[in-house]
């Protein structure tokens, strides 16, 4: 290596005599050494040159490529055919409709007084039955009592016990009537009770069917009865503990079921009770 031009005093820099043979070194066209050195100091491996396979005689060889089985296929071509397209014709016109309106009828919620007469029919019918009952019971007003209605009964075959179901049921009947609860099932059970009343006003009395001689004893049980259908069937109004129910506001089938048991069971009550016919 030639000496650093720093180091060389003021004299030798003027000195040019050994410019002929600087210290360089020669190349002689041997590259395989300098380049293995020069990787061997950078510690990393030399490259490898590969050739084609025609020209390459050593080193690792080079897979062909694999064949292309796919074959090609031309694409087909659409010749085009020079006429008209013919369309379908519909000879028939066609018929235009006007829409028609979809009228919904709505129920009209509105009910004025109604409700308000249903409670007071429901009030009247209950009350008299639950004064009539209380009176009976507890011999008020000059009621005679138990005793009073088994001396009615008593041509009764079963007299005595006619006596205490007859002002039972009025009582229950007429709480749930006054309420307006279970009011098909209360109206059920007074038009048994009234019913059975009537049928005993009609055989007690001796006017027959001539209704303009019937006494006021007679007229009241029927009334009673009339007013029991009435309820049955107009429902209690929605004015009472029924107000959610159907049947406080349009009864329907319930009513004609519950109407036709109670007159039922009044016929019952007094074919099995006094064992009379009161129309032969």
């Amino acid at each position: 290596m030639a000496t650093n031009p720093r180091d060389l005093t003021p004299h030798e820099q003027q000195d040019l005599s050994n410019l002929d043979t600087p210290d360089v070194p020669e190349y002689s066209g041997d590259t395989n050494g300098a380049t293995d050195g020069l990787y061997a100091r950078a510690g990393k491996a030399a490259p490898t040159e590969i050739f084609p396979r025609s020209e390459q005689n050593t080193g690792p060889l080079i897979p062909d490529a694999p064949a292309d089985t796919e074959t090609f296929q031309a694409p087909t071509e659409t010749v085009a055919v020079d006429r008209e397209p013919a369309y379908a014709v519909d000879a028939t016109e066609p018929v235009y409709t006007e829409p028609v309106e979809t009228v919904v009828a709505t129920e009209d919620a509105r009910r004025g007084t109604t409700d308000f007469g249903l409670f007071l029919l429901r009030l009247a019918l209950g009350a008299f039955l639950i004064i009539d009952s209380i009176g009976t019971f507890f011999r008020l007003g000059g009621n005679e009592g138990i005793s009073g209605l088994e001396s009615a009964y008593a041509n009764y075959p079963y007299g005595d016990a006619l006596a205490v179901m007859v002002p039972t049921l009025e009582l229950a009947a007429g709480v749930f009537l006054v309420l307006g609860l279970l009011t098909p099932v209360a109206a059920l059970v007074a038009i048994a009770v009234t019913g059975f009343t009537a049928l005993h006003a009609f055989d007690t009395q001796t006017d027959g069917f001539n209704v303009f001689a019937w006494s006021p004893e007679t007229w009241v049980p029927i009334m009673l009865l009339a007013a029991s259908l009435a309820v049955q069937f107009t429902g209690p109004g929605r004015y009472g503990v029924d107000a959610s129910r159907g049947w406080a506001k349009r009864p329907l089938a319930s009513s004609w079921i519950c109407a036709l048991i109670g007159l039922v069971a009044a016929g019952l009550i007094w074919w099995f009770g006094t064992e009379i016919n009161p129309f032969a």
